[in-house]
């Protein structure tokens, strides 16, 4: 559990490694206020104007665009193993999310359940991503 729980708070990183994941987790926090403010916005019509939602959807795109730069530096200043950790992470969750989706769209085209929502694709593959970092320093920690 000990192993577990010092995965999760990034405890055997150095302090640099921990800013730069502070930093992306920050810039994720911000895209994330951001989309689900356009969303809600969109839905609740207090967007009136194309330009208004074009600049709503610029922001979202400039603040995500600074959050994966944020993440490559970060990986560029990563060790070696933390780097792997990290790969092998963003791995599962890309492939995850490839065989979910194809599985999603076989049962949405056979009618087995409702279309697919896009917030539930981002949501497993966060999940599938963050379970993966926490199995990978557990296993080289």
């Amino acid at each position: 559990m000990k192993k577990i729980l010092n995965a999760i708070a990034c405890g055997s990183l150095p302090k640099r490694d921990i800013r730069n994941a502070n930093i992306v987790n920050l810039w994720g926090v911000a895209w994330v206020l951001s989309l689900w403010l356009a969303l809600t916005s969109i839905d609740n019509q207090w967007l009136t104007s194309t330009f208004e939602i074009i600049a709503v959807l610029t922001i979202n795109a400039v603040i995500g665009i600074a959050m994966v730069f944020a993440y490559k530096r970060m990986l560029n200043e990563l060790d070696e193993m933390e780097r792997k950790i990290q790969l092998d992470a963003l791995a599962a969750a890309v492939g995850s999310i490839i065989i979910v989706f194809a599985a999603g769209s076989i049962l949405e085209k056979a009618t087995l359940i409702n279309e697919l929502e896009v917030s539930h694709v981002i949501l497993a593959m966060s999940l599938t991503y963050a379970v993966s970092l926490i199995i990978g320093r557990v296993r080289y920690a």
